[in-house]
């Protein structure tokens, strides 16, 4: 298996400074690449090596998580840039969750070197991370990658291939975007869809997930449903109108004041760490779920892909 030790995360913002903190935890070898490395960065663990924006100034760490603006031009620019100072040496990932994968590995002389690594908010304390393969990734790197996440206690989810989105936030916004199509037919109102996923979805998924729940229900059920329902959702192919005044009036979420719901009473830090700590708690709870669900699970199917 290839050998990882030294791991470069470029991009300083909140992403990466959790994925620098996950990686100093499992004791790697970590650098931040950013602009100002001589500027005290508030978060950073101890040890942790800064170096620049240009890749030509600094021997090649053995990866590369590339965590920049979310910006096809930039994105582009920085990889041929990293290339051209470390060669093939590096294996070179990206921590986008929109941009297209296989369009940048397209456009890389050593694209076999190179696949998609999506970690979720916040970096440092969620489990997975999304390990995305693109045409050319070399499967002995991808095998490494997984054992360098392991050791940074995440689980990895394999696709094997890129998709718009990725498999996590291709879900998620599916199912959101059906919310804010609803709330624009005055149908229902947002707090009432969070109620709904936080009592109803969410603990059932929690045990059952979103598709073995239906082989205990019985699949002809579910097919007919799923024929009578799918073609009424909503396939405009653009977001609900309504979102785009959100942030177009300065209502930007809970910092600003106002978003979804109005913050102006609560205090947002306070929210934050009523968060944190419930998900940490879910989470160990799910693990005891997940140890007794091994006992009588059934075995995964592999399907056809069309």
């Amino acid at each position: 298996m290839m050998g990882i030790g030294s791991i470069c995360v470029a991009g300083g913002g909140a992403m990466g400074l959790g994925i620098v903190r996950s990686l100093v935890a499992a004791g790697y070898e970590t650098w931040l690449m950013g602009r100002d490395p001589g500027t005290p960065k508030p978060g950073l663990p101890e040890g942790v090596r800064r170096i620049g924006l240009d890749p030509a100034a600094s021997a090649p760490p053995d990866l590369l998580i590339e965590s920049i603006p979310e910006e096809m031009a930039l994105k582009r620019q920085f990889l041929a840039a990293v290339e051209a100072a470390w060669g093939g040496r590096t294996i070179v990932t990206s921590n986008t969750s929109t941009l297209p994968l296989q369009d940048l590995a397209d456009g890389l002389r050593r694209p076999e070197r190179f696949c998609g690594l999506h970690y979720m908010y916040p970096a440092d304390t969620m489990p997975f991370v999304e390990l995305i393969a693109v045409r050319q990734s070399d499967p002995a790197m991808l095998d490494a990658l997984e054992a360098v996440m392991a050791r940074t206690g995440k689980q990895t989810l394999r696709l094997k291939k890129p998709i718009a989105g990725g498999l996590v936030n291709r879900l998620q916004h599916a199912m959101a975007n059906e919310a804010y199509w609803m709330v624009a037919e005055g149908a229902v109102d947002i707090a009432t869809v969070d109620l709904m996923i936080r009592r109803l979805l969410a603990p059932r998924m929690c045990v059952t997930g979103l598709v073995e729940q239906k082989d205990l229900s019985g699949t002809g059920t579910h097919t007919t449903v799923q024929a009578e329902i799918v073609p009424v959702l909503h396939h405009e192919g653009h977001a609900a109108p309504w979102l785009a005044g959100l942030p177009a009036r300065g209502e930007a979420g809970a910092e600003a004041g106002l978003g979804f719901y109005d913050w102006r009473a609560a205090d947002p830090a306070a929210y934050r760490a009523y968060a944190a700590r419930n998900t940490a708690r879910m989470q160990a709870l799910q693990a005891e779920v997940e140890a007794e669900r091994a006992v009588v699970a059934p075995r995964p199917r592999i399907h056809p892909a069309r």
